[in-house]
């Protein structure tokens, strides 16, 4: 029998799914066309390719002339060799070729326009599709506007945004460290709302605080509230203190030892609940522990390298704001470090023990500089590596590709947000707009055209 799986524990099955798509990310199968959409407005043509599969494709533009070349190595040639878009200004013609095991499109465009090219799933009625935008406005002539097609618009990908669980160390009746007046719950909690603070005005992030006040936080309940909201990363924050040599201060970045992830391992395996938590409700049948034990190394290897590469990267960062106790990256086995789903790394602000420390960190100024390089490493990890469906993978995928929308009467920000399938933090970010007020006839760029 399974037992229910609880919501809190129903990230696991993501994390492992992540890993197996990578393991099988090498196949491809090979895919025919279906059938071929095309449309055009005065600002944009678009062409939907349906295909009885994922694509794997690749995308890029050539100069005299201008063209668009697609390249899907797993699309049989044969199903594309008589392709067409018809009355389109933009688009003069469509060309194939073999291309390895796969086929080469290459669109031969009539002007210099900005092209964006992606993927989507098969969803309800729709199947695998490649969607090609040639997107900007002919010059010296209207586009021809076909009527609507009979079909609804292609649906909106799902853009969310990549969650970071701040976890500030200590509190209540656990004051942490104390020296030279400090609190170490006090500043620790000071430094997590400024980082919070940071990631709520980072487009496409979002911030959770394990707390928010002066309570008292069980260890194990720590990592749990992180999982509740679906964090893609955890950091907790502290601050050290080493009273017999109180010379001793600098930064310190911590991810978990593997003995650490093994003692982790071994408490996951021993509660049958937990083998269901990892099933993510899907019935496994009667797995023994040996299969058990499998996926959760899978998923506890994945989130461990995943801490040691953005660690790296924010202890680089937070080396260029102050002094560094351990210059690498330290490994620990800390209670709150030992997510099997979740990556996590702890970090030492400083020593309260050591007098100059105990001034920086009651600082503000110094706990702004302590915050943005946490935001800055944690960031510039997630830019390179953004989590399939986010907000940021998809700025990644459609970087440089924008046009401009005029603010109609009866407008509003989040009405244009939703119809590009922006957050209205994103589009605020993207037009440096301060508020959500926006004014007739203004110009806002954003990153396609409408879906």
């Amino acid at each position: 029998m399974v037992v229910p799986v609880k919501g809190t524990e129903k990230r696991m099955i993501r994390w492992i799914t992540a890993v197996l798509w990578l393991c099988l990310s090498s196949l491809t199968w090979a895919v025919d066309l279906k059938a071929l959409r095309s449309s055009v407005t005065q600002d944009s043509s678009r062409v939907v390719l349906e295909l009885t599969g994922p694509a794997q494709l690749n995308y890029f533009n050539l100069d005299n002339p201008k063209r668009l070349v697609v390249d899907v190595s797993n699309l049989r040639h044969a199903s594309v060799q008589s392709l067409s878009v018809l009355d389109d200004s933009r688009i003069n013609r469509i060309r194939t070729s073999v291309r390895e095991s796969g086929s080469r499109l290459v669109f031969d465009l009539s002007g210099d326009y900005r092209t964006n090219v992606f993927a989507l799933a098969a969803e309800g009625a729709y199947p695998h599709r490649i969607v090609i935008d040639v997107v900007g406005y002919i010059a010296g002539e209207a586009a021809p506007i076909r009527a609507p097609e009979t079909r609804p618009p292609e649906p909106l990908v799902q853009k969310r945004d990549i969650v970071v669980a701040i976890d500030p160390g200590h509190g209540g009746r656990d004051p942490g460290a104390t020296g030279y007046g400090v609190v170490e719950k006090e500043i620790v909690l000071q430094i997590s709302k400024r980082i919070a603070r940071r990631f709520q005005n980072e487009a496409g992030y979002r911030a959770v605080l394990t707390r928010e006040g002066d309570q008292f936080i069980k260890l194990t309940d720590r990592p749990k509230k992180a999982r509740e909201a679906g964090a893609d990363f955890f950091v907790s924050i502290h601050a050290d203190s080493f009273p017999k040599n109180r010379s001793v201060r600098g930064f310190g970045v911590f991810a978990l030892s593997l003995r650490g992830a093994n003692s982790e391992l071994s408490r996951w395996l021993q509660n049958t609940e937990n083998a269901d938590d990892l099933a993510g409700g899907v019935d496994l049948g009667n797995v023994d522990d040996a299969t058990r034990q499998v996926l959760l190394n899978m998923s506890m290897e994945s989130a461990i390298r995943i801490s040691k590469q953005a660690g790296e990267g924010l202890l680089s960062d937070l080396s260029r704001v102050g002094r560094v106790h351990k210059k690498e990256l330290g490994l620990a086995n800390f209670v709150v470090l030992r997510s099997p789903d979740i990556p996590s790394l702890l970090i030492e602000t400083g020593f309260i023990s050591n007098r100059a420390d105990a001034q920086r960190l009651a600082n503000p100024k110094e706990q702004e500089k302590i915050a943005a390089a946490i935001v800055l490493g944690i960031t510039r990890y997630f830019e390179r590596n953004p989590p399939a469906n986010t907000f940021v993978a998809w700025r990644k995928q459609n970087a440089g590709s924008r046009i401009v929308v005029e603010v109609k009467r009866g407008d509003s920000l989040s009405e244009i947000a939703a119809r590009y399938g922006l957050s209205v933090k994103a589009l605020r970010e993207l037009n440096g707009l301060k508020s959500d007020v926006i004014r007739v006839g203004q110009k806002l760029e954003v990153p396609v055209a409408p879906r």
